[in-house]
Protein backbone atom coordinates (compact mmCIF):
# COMPACT_ATOMS: atom_id res chain seq x y z
CA UNK A 1 0.00 0.00 0.00
CA UNK A 2 2.79 2.39 0.97
CA UNK A 3 4.73 1.55 -2.18
CA UNK A 4 1.67 2.27 -4.33
CA UNK A 5 1.21 5.63 -2.60
CA UNK A 6 4.87 6.47 -3.17
CA UNK A 7 4.58 5.54 -6.85
CA UNK A 8 1.48 7.73 -7.20
CA UNK A 9 3.26 10.62 -5.48
CA UNK A 10 6.31 10.23 -7.73
CA UNK A 11 4.14 9.99 -10.85
CA UNK A 12 2.19 13.07 -9.79
CA UNK A 13 5.41 14.99 -9.15
CA UNK A 14 6.79 14.01 -12.56
CA UNK A 15 3.55 15.20 -14.19
CA UNK A 16 3.88 18.57 -12.47
CA UNK A 17 7.51 18.90 -13.59
CA UNK A 18 6.52 17.85 -17.12
CA UNK A 19 3.86 20.54 -17.20
CA UNK A 20 6.33 23.19 -16.02
CA UNK A 21 8.66 22.13 -18.84
CA UNK A 22 5.80 22.33 -21.36
CA UNK A 23 4.94 25.80 -20.10
CA UNK A 24 8.49 26.91 -20.93
CA UNK A 25 7.95 26.35 -24.68
CA UNK A 26 7.56 30.08 -25.44
CA UNK A 27 10.95 30.76 -23.82
CA UNK A 28 12.61 27.58 -25.12
CA UNK A 29 14.83 29.38 -27.71
CA UNK A 30 16.32 31.53 -24.93
CA UNK A 31 16.74 28.49 -22.68
CA UNK A 32 18.51 26.58 -25.48
CA UNK A 33 20.81 29.55 -26.11
CA UNK A 34 21.55 29.73 -22.38
CA UNK A 35 22.23 25.98 -22.38
CA UNK A 36 24.73 26.29 -25.27
CA UNK A 37 26.52 29.17 -23.52
CA UNK A 38 26.56 27.18 -20.28
CA UNK A 39 27.91 24.10 -22.08
CA UNK A 40 30.80 26.12 -23.54
CA UNK A 41 31.47 27.45 -20.02
CA UNK A 42 31.53 23.87 -18.68
CA UNK A 43 33.93 22.67 -21.37
CA UNK A 44 36.30 25.56 -20.66
CA UNK A 45 36.19 24.86 -16.94
CA UNK A 46 36.99 21.20 -17.67
CA UNK A 47 40.28 22.25 -19.31
CA UNK A 48 41.57 23.69 -16.05
CA UNK A 49 42.50 20.43 -14.24
CA UNK A 50 44.36 19.14 -17.30
CA UNK A 51 46.27 22.42 -17.68
CA UNK A 52 47.10 22.51 -13.96
CA UNK A 53 48.33 18.90 -14.28
CA UNK A 54 50.70 19.94 -17.13
CA UNK A 55 52.04 22.85 -15.06
CA UNK A 56 52.49 20.57 -12.04
CA UNK A 57 54.40 17.93 -14.05
CA UNK A 58 56.77 20.60 -15.43
CA UNK A 59 57.56 21.93 -11.96
CA UNK A 60 57.77 18.42 -10.41
CA UNK A 61 60.19 17.13 -13.10
CA UNK A 62 62.35 20.22 -12.65
CA UNK A 63 62.47 19.90 -8.84
CA UNK A 64 62.90 16.12 -8.52
CA UNK A 65 64.80 15.11 -11.68
CA UNK A 66 66.43 18.37 -12.68
CA UNK A 67 64.71 18.36 -16.07
CA UNK A 68 65.07 21.73 -17.76
CA UNK A 69 61.75 23.59 -17.53
CA UNK A 70 60.30 24.94 -20.78
CA UNK A 71 59.48 28.42 -19.53
CA UNK A 72 57.69 29.48 -22.73
CA UNK A 73 55.51 26.38 -22.67
CA UNK A 74 54.70 26.85 -18.97
CA UNK A 75 53.81 30.49 -19.65
CA UNK A 76 51.53 29.56 -22.54
CA UNK A 77 49.78 26.94 -20.41
CA UNK A 78 49.39 29.44 -17.54
CA UNK A 79 47.90 32.08 -19.87
CA UNK A 80 45.57 29.48 -21.37
CA UNK A 81 44.55 28.42 -17.84
CA UNK A 82 43.75 32.00 -16.80
CA UNK A 83 41.86 32.60 -20.05
CA UNK A 84 39.79 29.43 -19.64
CA UNK A 85 38.83 30.41 -16.08
CA UNK A 86 38.06 34.00 -17.10
CA UNK A 87 35.97 33.15 -20.18
CA UNK A 88 34.16 30.37 -18.29
CA UNK A 89 33.18 32.80 -15.52
CA UNK A 90 32.04 35.44 -18.03
CA UNK A 91 29.88 32.89 -19.84
CA UNK A 92 28.39 31.81 -16.50
CA UNK A 93 27.37 35.41 -15.82
CA UNK A 94 25.88 35.67 -19.34
CA UNK A 95 23.90 32.47 -18.70
CA UNK A 96 22.59 33.84 -15.42
CA UNK A 97 21.49 37.13 -17.07
CA UNK A 98 19.70 35.28 -19.87
CA UNK A 99 17.94 33.00 -17.41
CA UNK A 100 16.87 35.79 -15.05
CA UNK A 101 15.53 38.02 -17.81
CA UNK A 102 13.80 35.20 -19.66
CA UNK A 103 12.18 33.64 -16.63
CA UNK A 104 11.17 36.90 -14.91
CA UNK A 105 9.95 38.73 -17.99
CA UNK A 106 8.19 35.90 -19.76
CA UNK A 107 7.60 32.72 -17.78
CA UNK A 108 6.29 34.09 -14.46
CA UNK A 109 4.67 37.08 -16.17
CA UNK A 110 2.69 34.85 -18.51
CA UNK A 111 1.53 32.56 -15.70
CA UNK A 112 0.26 35.56 -13.71
CA UNK A 113 -1.54 36.85 -16.81
CA UNK A 114 -3.13 33.39 -17.25
CA UNK A 115 -4.24 33.40 -13.61
CA UNK A 116 -5.67 36.90 -13.97
CA UNK A 117 -7.61 35.78 -17.05
CA UNK A 118 -8.79 32.70 -15.15
CA UNK A 119 -10.40 34.85 -12.46
CA UNK A 120 -12.86 36.20 -15.02
CA UNK A 121 -13.83 32.64 -16.05
CA UNK A 122 -14.29 30.87 -12.73
CA UNK A 123 -17.74 30.71 -11.14
CA UNK A 124 -18.69 33.47 -8.70
CA UNK A 125 -19.12 30.76 -6.07
CA UNK A 126 -15.41 29.92 -6.30
CA UNK A 127 -14.50 33.56 -5.66
CA UNK A 128 -17.05 33.83 -2.84
CA UNK A 129 -15.70 30.75 -1.07
CA UNK A 130 -11.96 31.40 -1.61
CA UNK A 131 -10.29 34.08 0.55
CA UNK A 132 -8.83 36.88 -1.56
CA UNK A 133 -5.48 36.52 0.17
CA UNK A 134 -5.31 32.86 -0.86
CA UNK A 135 -5.64 33.79 -4.54
CA UNK A 136 -3.10 36.60 -4.12
CA UNK A 137 -0.68 34.17 -2.46
CA UNK A 138 -0.90 31.82 -5.43
CA UNK A 139 -0.43 34.64 -7.96
CA UNK A 140 2.59 36.13 -6.19
CA UNK A 141 4.46 33.81 -3.83
CA UNK A 142 3.73 30.49 -5.56
CA UNK A 143 4.35 31.82 -9.08
CA UNK A 144 7.67 33.33 -7.97
CA UNK A 145 8.72 29.95 -6.59
CA UNK A 146 7.67 28.35 -9.89
CA UNK A 147 9.94 30.83 -11.68
CA UNK A 148 12.77 29.54 -9.53
CA UNK A 149 11.89 26.02 -10.66
CA UNK A 150 13.05 26.80 -14.21
CA UNK A 151 16.44 27.71 -12.75
CA UNK A 152 16.42 24.49 -10.71
CA UNK A 153 15.58 22.31 -13.71
CA UNK A 154 18.21 24.14 -15.77
CA UNK A 155 20.84 23.59 -13.05
CA UNK A 156 19.96 19.91 -12.75
CA UNK A 157 20.15 19.30 -16.51
CA UNK A 158 23.04 21.60 -17.52
CA UNK A 159 25.18 22.20 -14.44
CA UNK A 160 24.31 18.81 -12.98
CA UNK A 161 23.69 15.93 -15.36
CA UNK A 162 25.51 17.32 -18.41
CA UNK A 163 28.54 18.44 -16.41
CA UNK A 164 28.60 15.06 -14.67
CA UNK A 165 28.63 13.26 -18.03
CA UNK A 166 31.45 15.45 -19.40
CA UNK A 167 33.61 14.92 -16.30
CA UNK A 168 32.91 11.16 -16.30
CA UNK A 169 34.00 10.83 -19.92
CA UNK A 170 37.18 12.85 -19.29
CA UNK A 171 38.27 10.91 -16.21
CA UNK A 172 37.64 7.54 -17.84
CA UNK A 173 39.76 8.59 -20.80
CA UNK A 174 42.51 9.73 -18.42
CA UNK A 175 42.55 6.77 -16.01
CA UNK A 176 39.78 4.14 -15.68
CA UNK A 177 40.96 2.99 -12.23
CA UNK A 178 40.80 6.47 -10.71
CA UNK A 179 37.48 7.10 -12.48
CA UNK A 180 36.03 3.94 -10.92
CA UNK A 181 37.09 5.14 -7.44
CA UNK A 182 35.18 8.43 -7.96
CA UNK A 183 32.08 6.80 -9.44
CA UNK A 184 31.72 4.35 -6.53
CA UNK A 185 30.41 7.23 -4.42
CA UNK A 186 27.98 8.73 -6.99
CA UNK A 187 25.02 6.31 -6.52
CA UNK A 188 25.09 6.81 -2.75
CA UNK A 189 25.07 10.58 -3.17
CA UNK A 190 22.15 10.61 -5.64
CA UNK A 191 20.15 8.03 -3.64
CA UNK A 192 20.39 10.04 -0.42
CA UNK A 193 19.51 13.26 -2.23
CA UNK A 194 16.39 11.78 -3.82
CA UNK A 195 15.26 10.15 -0.56
CA UNK A 196 15.54 13.29 1.55
CA UNK A 197 14.15 15.58 -1.16
CA UNK A 198 11.01 13.43 -1.45
CA UNK A 199 10.41 13.69 2.31
CA UNK A 200 10.53 17.49 2.23
CA UNK A 201 7.77 17.91 -0.40
CA UNK A 202 4.84 17.38 1.99
CA UNK A 203 6.27 19.96 4.40
CA UNK A 204 6.60 22.52 1.61
CA UNK A 205 2.99 21.86 0.57
CA UNK A 206 1.85 22.56 4.13
CA UNK A 207 3.96 25.73 4.32
CA UNK A 208 2.44 27.06 1.06
CA UNK A 209 -1.05 26.62 2.55
CA UNK A 210 0.06 28.38 5.73
CA UNK A 211 1.46 31.25 3.63
CA UNK A 212 -1.92 31.58 1.90
CA UNK A 213 -3.60 31.99 5.30
CA UNK A 214 -1.15 34.78 6.20
CA UNK A 215 -1.94 36.61 2.94
CA UNK A 216 -5.68 36.24 3.65
CA UNK A 217 -5.33 37.52 7.22
CA UNK A 218 -3.24 40.49 6.07
CA UNK A 219 -5.72 41.40 3.32
CA UNK A 220 -8.62 41.10 5.79
CA UNK A 221 -6.91 43.25 8.44
CA UNK A 222 -6.10 46.00 5.95
CA UNK A 223 -9.63 45.96 4.52
CA UNK A 224 -11.15 46.17 8.00
CA UNK A 225 -8.51 48.57 9.37
CA UNK A 226 -11.05 51.07 10.76
CA UNK A 227 -13.08 48.34 12.48
CA UNK A 228 -9.96 46.92 14.10
CA UNK A 229 -9.14 50.37 15.47
CA UNK A 230 -12.68 51.14 16.65
CA UNK A 231 -12.97 47.92 18.66
CA UNK A 232 -9.35 47.99 19.92
CA UNK A 233 -8.70 44.63 18.30
CA UNK A 234 -5.06 45.35 17.49
CA UNK A 235 -3.71 42.97 20.14
CA UNK A 236 -6.23 40.25 19.25
CA UNK A 237 -5.38 40.52 15.55
CA UNK A 238 -1.66 40.61 16.33
CA UNK A 239 -1.97 37.42 18.39
CA UNK A 240 -3.80 35.74 15.53
CA UNK A 241 -1.15 36.89 13.05
CA UNK A 242 1.62 35.61 15.34
CA UNK A 243 -0.07 32.20 15.50
CA UNK A 244 -0.33 32.02 11.72
CA UNK A 245 3.29 33.13 11.35
CA UNK A 246 4.42 30.57 13.90
CA UNK A 247 2.52 27.83 12.07
CA UNK A 248 4.15 28.92 8.79
CA UNK A 249 7.58 29.01 10.47
CA UNK A 250 7.25 25.47 11.83
CA UNK A 251 6.06 23.99 8.56
CA UNK A 252 8.64 25.86 6.50
CA UNK A 253 11.37 24.97 8.97
CA UNK A 254 10.63 21.26 8.63
CA UNK A 255 10.69 21.50 4.85
CA UNK A 256 13.88 23.54 4.63
CA UNK A 257 15.54 21.50 7.37
CA UNK A 258 14.85 18.25 5.53
CA UNK A 259 15.95 19.64 2.16
CA UNK A 260 18.87 21.49 3.77
CA UNK A 261 20.36 18.22 5.03
CA UNK A 262 20.82 17.08 1.44
CA UNK A 263 23.80 19.21 0.45
CA UNK A 264 25.83 18.60 3.67
CA UNK A 265 25.36 14.84 3.20
CA UNK A 266 26.44 15.10 -0.43
CA UNK A 267 29.45 17.14 0.72
CA UNK A 268 30.39 14.36 3.18
CA UNK A 269 30.13 11.75 0.41
CA UNK A 270 32.23 13.95 -1.87
CA UNK A 271 34.86 14.39 0.82
CA UNK A 272 35.04 10.60 1.21
CA UNK A 273 35.57 10.36 -2.55
CA UNK A 274 38.27 13.05 -2.26
CA UNK A 275 40.08 11.06 0.46
CA UNK A 276 39.80 7.84 -1.56
CA UNK A 277 41.30 9.54 -4.63
CA UNK A 278 44.19 10.91 -2.60
CA UNK A 279 44.96 7.51 -1.05
CA UNK A 280 44.60 5.44 -4.25
CA UNK A 281 46.34 8.11 -6.34
CA UNK A 282 49.31 8.30 -3.94
CA UNK A 283 49.74 4.51 -4.13
CA UNK A 284 49.68 4.65 -7.94
CA UNK A 285 52.25 7.51 -7.97
CA UNK A 286 54.54 5.54 -5.65
CA UNK A 287 54.19 2.51 -7.91
CA UNK A 288 55.05 4.69 -10.90
CA UNK A 289 51.80 4.01 -12.73
CA UNK A 290 50.52 7.58 -12.31
CA UNK A 291 52.25 10.92 -12.67
CA UNK A 292 51.97 13.59 -10.00
CA UNK A 293 50.38 16.00 -12.47
CA UNK A 294 47.72 13.40 -13.32
CA UNK A 295 47.00 12.93 -9.61
CA UNK A 296 46.67 16.69 -9.21
CA UNK A 297 44.25 16.74 -12.18
CA UNK A 298 42.16 13.94 -10.66
CA UNK A 299 42.00 15.71 -7.31
CA UNK A 300 40.69 18.80 -9.10
CA UNK A 301 38.24 16.67 -11.10
CA UNK A 302 37.00 15.22 -7.82
CA UNK A 303 36.33 18.74 -6.57
CA UNK A 304 34.61 19.57 -9.86
CA UNK A 305 32.59 16.38 -9.50
CA UNK A 306 31.11 17.64 -6.25
CA UNK A 307 29.67 20.68 -8.03
CA UNK A 308 27.29 18.76 -10.33
CA UNK A 309 26.28 16.42 -7.52
CA UNK A 310 25.45 19.37 -5.29
CA UNK A 311 23.57 21.01 -8.19
CA UNK A 312 21.53 17.84 -8.66
CA UNK A 313 20.90 17.35 -4.94
CA UNK A 314 20.17 21.03 -4.32
CA UNK A 315 17.90 21.17 -7.35
CA UNK A 316 16.04 18.04 -6.24
CA UNK A 317 15.46 19.44 -2.76
CA UNK A 318 14.28 22.83 -4.06
CA UNK A 319 12.10 21.12 -6.66
CA UNK A 320 9.96 19.80 -3.79
CA UNK A 321 9.14 23.36 -2.79
CA UNK A 322 8.45 24.14 -6.44
CA UNK A 323 6.17 21.14 -6.89
CA UNK A 324 4.15 22.19 -3.83
CA UNK A 325 3.70 25.70 -5.25
CA UNK A 326 3.08 24.48 -8.81
CA UNK A 327 0.32 22.18 -7.59
CA UNK A 328 -1.48 25.17 -6.04
CA UNK A 329 -1.04 27.31 -9.16
CA UNK A 330 -2.17 24.55 -11.54
CA UNK A 331 -5.02 23.62 -9.21
CA UNK A 332 -6.30 27.19 -9.65
CA UNK A 333 -5.66 27.27 -13.41
CA UNK A 334 -7.42 23.90 -13.82
CA UNK A 335 -10.40 24.80 -11.64
CA UNK A 336 -13.86 24.58 -13.16
CA UNK A 337 -14.85 27.43 -15.43
CA UNK A 338 -18.29 28.89 -16.00
CA UNK A 339 -19.99 27.14 -18.88
CA UNK A 340 -20.94 29.44 -21.70
CA UNK A 341 -23.55 28.29 -24.20
CA UNK A 342 -22.81 28.57 -27.91
CA UNK A 343 -25.21 31.45 -28.36
CA UNK A 344 -25.67 33.77 -31.30
CA UNK A 345 -24.88 37.42 -30.80
CA UNK A 346 -27.87 39.38 -29.48
CA UNK A 347 -28.96 41.84 -32.16
CA UNK A 348 -32.46 42.75 -31.04
CA UNK A 349 -32.94 45.75 -28.78
CA UNK A 350 -33.82 44.90 -25.19
CA UNK A 351 -37.21 46.28 -24.12
CA UNK A 352 -37.04 44.95 -20.53
CA UNK A 353 -39.70 42.26 -20.13
CA UNK A 354 -38.51 39.83 -17.44
CA UNK A 355 -40.11 36.46 -16.57
CA UNK A 356 -39.30 34.02 -13.78
CA UNK A 357 -40.67 30.61 -14.76
CA UNK A 358 -40.75 28.08 -11.89
CA UNK A 359 -37.29 29.17 -10.74
CA UNK A 360 -35.62 27.23 -7.92
CA UNK A 361 -32.18 27.82 -6.47
CA UNK A 362 -29.94 26.88 -3.55
CA UNK A 363 -26.38 27.79 -2.65
CA UNK A 364 -26.03 24.39 -0.98
CA UNK A 365 -27.77 21.29 -2.33
CA UNK A 366 -29.34 20.28 0.95
CA UNK A 367 -30.56 23.82 1.80
CA UNK A 368 -33.08 25.06 -0.80
CA UNK A 369 -33.52 28.83 -0.79
CA UNK A 370 -35.86 29.70 -3.69
CA UNK A 371 -38.30 26.87 -4.34
CA UNK A 372 -40.75 27.92 -7.06
CA UNK A 373 -40.59 31.57 -8.10
CA UNK A 374 -43.00 32.68 -10.82
CA UNK A 375 -43.11 36.30 -11.84
CA UNK A 376 -43.76 38.38 -14.93
CA UNK A 377 -42.39 41.93 -15.09
CA UNK A 378 -43.55 44.16 -17.92
CA UNK A 379 -41.26 46.65 -19.63
CA UNK A 380 -40.95 49.89 -17.69
CA UNK A 381 -42.31 48.50 -14.42
CA UNK A 382 -40.70 49.26 -11.08
CA UNK A 383 -40.48 46.11 -8.98
CA UNK A 384 -39.58 46.43 -5.31
CA UNK A 385 -38.14 43.43 -3.48
CA UNK A 386 -38.48 43.64 0.30
CA UNK A 387 -38.36 41.30 3.26
CA UNK A 388 -36.27 40.19 6.23
CA UNK A 389 -32.49 39.98 6.00
CA UNK A 390 -31.36 36.65 4.52
CA UNK A 391 -34.71 36.03 2.90
CA UNK A 392 -33.31 35.80 -0.65
CA UNK A 393 -33.65 39.34 -2.02
CA UNK A 394 -30.05 39.67 -3.25
CA UNK A 395 -30.20 36.10 -4.55
CA UNK A 396 -32.80 37.18 -7.10
CA UNK A 397 -30.38 39.85 -8.33
CA UNK A 398 -27.57 37.27 -8.50
CA UNK A 399 -29.78 35.10 -10.70
CA UNK A 400 -30.78 37.99 -12.94
CA UNK A 401 -27.12 38.93 -13.52
CA UNK A 402 -26.15 35.26 -14.00
CA UNK A 403 -23.69 35.38 -11.14
CA UNK A 404 -25.44 32.10 -10.35
CA UNK A 405 -27.78 30.00 -12.49
CA UNK A 406 -31.07 28.49 -11.26
CA UNK A 407 -31.00 24.84 -10.25
CA UNK A 408 -34.28 24.48 -12.14
CA UNK A 409 -36.65 26.70 -14.07
CA UNK A 410 -35.87 29.56 -16.42
CA UNK A 411 -35.40 33.31 -16.36
CA UNK A 412 -36.39 35.05 -19.58
CA UNK A 413 -35.70 38.56 -20.83
CA UNK A 414 -37.89 39.59 -23.76
CA UNK A 415 -38.85 35.94 -24.15
CA UNK A 416 -35.28 34.68 -24.39
CA UNK A 417 -33.85 32.39 -21.69
CA UNK A 418 -30.78 34.05 -20.19
CA UNK A 419 -29.21 30.64 -19.40
CA UNK A 420 -28.92 30.20 -23.17
CA UNK A 421 -27.16 33.56 -23.61
CA UNK A 422 -23.55 34.55 -23.04
CA UNK A 423 -23.10 36.15 -19.64
CA UNK A 424 -21.56 39.26 -21.20
CA UNK A 425 -24.68 39.73 -23.36
CA UNK A 426 -26.93 39.31 -20.32
CA UNK A 427 -25.01 41.89 -18.30
CA UNK A 428 -25.08 44.38 -21.18
CA UNK A 429 -28.80 44.73 -20.47
CA UNK A 430 -28.37 45.73 -16.81
CA UNK A 431 -27.11 48.71 -14.85
CA UNK A 432 -26.56 48.04 -11.18
CA UNK A 433 -25.90 50.09 -8.05
CA UNK A 434 -25.02 48.08 -4.95
CA UNK A 435 -25.08 48.90 -1.27
CA UNK A 436 -21.39 48.01 -1.05
CA UNK A 437 -19.66 50.60 -3.21
CA UNK A 438 -16.66 49.61 -5.29
CA UNK A 439 -14.28 52.27 -6.58
CA UNK A 440 -10.94 51.76 -8.29
CA UNK A 441 -7.63 53.55 -8.01
CA UNK A 442 -7.75 56.40 -10.48
CA UNK A 443 -9.48 59.73 -11.02
CA UNK A 444 -13.08 60.67 -10.34
CA UNK A 445 -13.57 60.84 -14.11
CA UNK A 446 -12.20 57.30 -14.57
CA UNK A 447 -14.51 55.87 -11.90
CA UNK A 448 -17.60 57.33 -13.53
CA UNK A 449 -16.42 56.33 -17.01
CA UNK A 450 -16.31 52.64 -15.98
CA UNK A 451 -20.04 52.69 -16.69
CA UNK A 452 -19.28 53.25 -20.38
CA UNK A 453 -15.57 53.40 -21.34
CA UNK A 454 -16.44 54.74 -24.81
CA UNK A 455 -18.46 57.69 -23.45
CA UNK A 456 -17.42 61.24 -24.30
CA UNK A 457 -16.33 63.69 -21.61
CA UNK A 458 -19.63 65.56 -22.07
CA UNK A 459 -21.57 62.36 -21.35
CA UNK A 460 -19.49 61.67 -18.23
CA UNK A 461 -20.12 65.20 -16.95
CA UNK A 462 -23.85 64.88 -17.73
CA UNK A 463 -23.99 61.63 -15.72
CA UNK A 464 -22.35 63.46 -12.80
CA UNK A 465 -24.90 66.27 -13.09
CA UNK A 466 -27.85 63.87 -13.11
CA UNK A 467 -26.42 62.14 -10.02
CA UNK A 468 -26.16 65.58 -8.35
CA UNK A 469 -22.42 65.35 -7.71
CA UNK A 470 -21.24 67.87 -10.28
CA UNK A 471 -21.20 70.66 -7.66
CA UNK A 472 -19.11 68.49 -5.32
CA UNK A 473 -16.67 67.51 -8.08
CA UNK A 474 -16.28 71.16 -9.14
CA UNK A 475 -15.20 71.93 -5.56
CA UNK A 476 -12.39 69.37 -5.60
CA UNK A 477 -8.81 70.68 -6.09
CA UNK A 478 -8.42 68.88 -9.43
CA UNK A 479 -12.10 68.54 -10.30
CA UNK A 480 -12.77 65.43 -12.38
CA UNK A 481 -9.01 64.73 -12.40
CA UNK A 482 -8.87 64.32 -8.61
CA UNK A 483 -7.26 60.96 -7.83
CA UNK A 484 -9.13 58.56 -5.55
CA UNK A 485 -6.62 56.61 -3.47
CA UNK A 486 -6.47 52.85 -3.26
CA UNK A 487 -8.72 52.55 -0.20
CA UNK A 488 -11.00 55.45 -1.28
CA UNK A 489 -10.36 57.13 2.07
CA UNK A 490 -10.14 60.64 0.61
CA UNK A 491 -13.89 60.75 -0.11
CA UNK A 492 -16.90 60.08 2.11
CA UNK A 493 -19.15 57.02 2.02
CA UNK A 494 -22.00 59.02 0.57
CA UNK A 495 -19.77 60.44 -2.16
CA UNK A 496 -18.66 56.91 -3.07
CA UNK A 497 -22.30 55.90 -3.45
CA UNK A 498 -23.05 58.94 -5.60
CA UNK A 499 -20.14 58.10 -7.91
CA UNK A 500 -21.48 54.58 -8.45
CA UNK A 501 -24.93 56.03 -9.14
CA UNK A 502 -23.40 58.37 -11.74
CA UNK A 503 -21.69 55.32 -13.24
CA UNK A 504 -25.10 53.65 -13.61
CA UNK A 505 -26.53 56.77 -15.25
CA UNK A 506 -23.70 56.70 -17.79
CA UNK A 507 -24.23 53.03 -18.71
CA UNK A 508 -27.81 53.89 -19.76
CA UNK A 509 -29.11 50.31 -19.99
CA UNK A 510 -32.75 49.20 -20.23
CA UNK A 511 -32.92 47.29 -16.93
CA UNK A 512 -31.86 48.73 -13.58
CA UNK A 513 -30.97 46.94 -10.35
CA UNK A 514 -30.78 49.11 -7.25
CA UNK A 515 -29.68 47.30 -4.11
CA UNK A 516 -30.14 49.78 -1.24
CA UNK A 517 -28.62 52.38 -3.56
CA UNK A 518 -29.31 55.29 -1.22
CA UNK A 519 -28.30 53.60 2.02
CA UNK A 520 -25.08 55.61 2.49
CA UNK A 521 -26.42 59.10 1.90
CA UNK A 522 -28.09 61.53 4.27
CA UNK A 523 -31.85 62.09 4.28
CA UNK A 524 -31.73 65.31 2.23
CA UNK A 525 -29.46 63.75 -0.40
CA UNK A 526 -31.61 60.61 -0.39
CA UNK A 527 -34.67 62.65 -1.34
CA UNK A 528 -32.77 64.31 -4.20
CA UNK A 529 -31.36 61.02 -5.44
CA UNK A 530 -34.74 59.31 -5.12
CA UNK A 531 -36.32 61.98 -7.29
CA UNK A 532 -33.67 61.72 -10.00
CA UNK A 533 -33.83 57.93 -9.87
CA UNK A 534 -37.55 58.07 -10.43
CA UNK A 535 -36.80 60.04 -13.57
CA UNK A 536 -34.11 57.57 -14.60
CA UNK A 537 -36.45 54.60 -14.10
CA UNK A 538 -39.09 56.02 -16.43
CA UNK A 539 -39.28 53.81 -19.49
CA UNK A 540 -36.95 51.25 -17.90
CA UNK A 541 -37.57 48.04 -16.00
CA UNK A 542 -36.27 48.46 -12.46
CA UNK A 543 -35.66 46.03 -9.62
CA UNK A 544 -35.27 47.84 -6.31
CA UNK A 545 -34.10 46.01 -3.20
CA UNK A 546 -34.97 48.05 -0.13
CA UNK A 547 -35.17 47.81 3.63
CA UNK A 548 -36.71 51.26 4.08
CA UNK A 549 -40.18 50.72 2.70
CA UNK A 550 -40.81 54.46 2.37
CA UNK A 551 -38.54 54.42 -0.71
CA UNK A 552 -40.66 51.88 -2.61
CA UNK A 553 -44.21 53.02 -1.92
CA UNK A 554 -44.70 54.13 -5.53
CA UNK A 555 -43.57 50.80 -7.03
CA UNK A 556 -45.77 49.11 -9.61
CA UNK A 557 -45.35 45.81 -7.78
CA UNK A 558 -43.85 44.93 -4.42
CA UNK A 559 -42.58 41.41 -3.76
CA UNK A 560 -42.25 40.34 -0.13
CA UNK A 561 -39.57 37.64 0.05
CA UNK A 562 -39.16 35.41 3.09
CA UNK A 563 -37.07 32.22 3.18
CA UNK A 564 -36.73 32.36 -0.59
CA UNK A 565 -40.47 32.41 -1.30
CA UNK A 566 -42.70 35.24 -2.48
CA UNK A 567 -45.08 35.31 0.47
CA UNK A 568 -46.91 38.48 -0.61
CA UNK A 569 -47.10 40.62 -3.74
CA UNK A 570 -49.06 43.66 -4.75
CA UNK A 571 -49.00 47.45 -4.54
CA UNK A 572 -48.16 49.35 -1.38
CA UNK A 573 -51.84 50.00 -0.65
CA UNK A 574 -52.86 46.40 -1.32
CA UNK A 575 -50.18 44.97 0.95
CA UNK A 576 -51.02 47.34 3.81
CA UNK A 577 -54.68 46.36 3.62
CA UNK A 578 -53.66 42.69 3.58
CA UNK A 579 -52.23 43.07 7.09
CA UNK A 580 -49.46 40.53 6.56
CA UNK A 581 -45.65 40.60 6.76
CA UNK A 582 -45.32 43.77 4.65
CA UNK A 583 -47.76 45.61 6.88
CA UNK A 584 -45.90 44.40 9.97
CA UNK A 585 -42.51 45.62 8.64
CA UNK A 586 -43.94 48.93 7.44
CA UNK A 587 -45.71 49.68 10.73
CA UNK A 588 -42.61 48.77 12.75
CA UNK A 589 -40.51 51.20 10.68
CA UNK A 590 -43.19 53.88 11.02
CA UNK A 591 -43.25 53.39 14.80
CA UNK A 592 -39.46 53.72 14.99
CA UNK A 593 -39.59 56.85 12.84
CA UNK A 594 -42.18 58.41 15.20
Amino acid sequence: MKNNMKKETLTDALKVIGRIVRDTRPIMPSLIFAAVVSLVSIILSMLAPELIGILTDGIYDYVTDGVVMDADRQLRVAVLLIASYLVSDILSVVTMIIMNNTVSRHFTCRIRIDMSAKISKIPIKKVDTTPNGEIISRMTNDVSIMGGSVHDIFNIIINGVLKLIVITVLIFIANPIMAAVILVFVPASIFLSAKLAARSEKFFAQSREAAGKIYSATEEDLTGFDTVKVYNLEKHKQNGYEQLSEDYRKKSERGYLTSGIVQPIVAVVNNLAYIAICVVGSILVINGTLRVGDLMAFILYTQLFSGPLESISGGMSMMQSTIASARRVYDFLDSEEMEEPKADEVNQECIGKVTFDHVAFSYEEDKPLIRDLNLEVLPGQKIAIVGPTGGGKTTIVNLLMRFYDPTSGHILVDGRCIQEMNRSDVREMFSMVLQDTVLFSGTVYDNIAYGNPSATSEEVMEAARRAHIDFWIDGLPEGFNTVINEESTNISGGQKQLLTIARAYLSNRPILILDEATSNVDTRTELIIQETMDELMKGRTAFVIAHRLSTVENSDLILVINNGDVVEKGTHKDLLSLGGLYSEIYNSQYSIAK
